[in-house]
């Protein structure tokens, strides 16, 4: 970290950004390390980051809070020749002209003005996988449900044909004709009498 006789007057504490951004420290450390930003110190040893600085990690949180993740994050300062900055409080608040981010990938408003075809850049491996797992995943659910439904069921809540299967399922496996406690209670009585005799 490098330090600076004094702090200037443009600066964001990172205490104040990640309230802003509503970002905990890990967070915090993280995107300035995927940024490769290293916050400075004034001349009381307390750390800043520059108006741009800061600016990169909120455009950064935009694009992970609108696809989920900081691979493929570009920033791009585009800036209007009248950009005006103006600060007062230690608080930065800018003018309409003033700086502008660009995340990629392209918005959908771009993509109709696009060169290319909109399926230039899709791998159609990628696409048929991603397509599969999906329809594994509603076939699955369906199979889920239905156990999870099954689960819950009584023998009531079973249609007339079903509860017939059930009772002959059952019949088979405890038959009234041969039931084994009473073939093992005959057996043990005729034992019990031979060994009388």
């Amino acid at each position: 970290m490098t330090h600076q006789n004094s702090a200037p007057n443009n600066l964001i504490r990172p205490d104040e950004l990640q309230n802003q951004l509503s970002i905990g420290k890990d967070t915090y450390y993280d995107d300035l390390k995927h940024l490769g930003i290293k916050a400075q110190k004034d001349s009381d040893g307390k750390a800043y980051l520059t108006f741009e600085q800061a600016e990169q990690v909120r455009a950064l949180r935009s694009y992970v809070s609108k696809y989920g993740t900081r691979k493929g994050f570009v920033y791009e300062k585009i800036e209007n020749e009248s950009s005006i900055v103006q600060v007062e409080n230690n608080s930065l608040e800018a003018t309409e002209k003033s700086v502008e981010t660009e995340i990629t990938p392209t918005t959908e408003e771009d993509i109709y003005i696009s060169e290319t075809h909109p399926t230039d850049d899709i791998n159609l491996d990628e696409l048929v996988r991603s397509a599969k797992e999906i329809k594994a995943r509603n076939l699955s659910m369906r199979n889920l449900l239905a156990v999870e439904l099954a689960k819950n069921m009584s023998y009531e809540d079973l249609d007339p044909d079903l509860q017939e299967k059930v009772r002959i399922a059952q019949d088979a496996a405890n038959p009234k004709k041969h039931q084994p406690k009473l073939i093992a209670l005959d057996l043990l009585k005729q034992l019990r009498s031979q060994k009388a005799s």
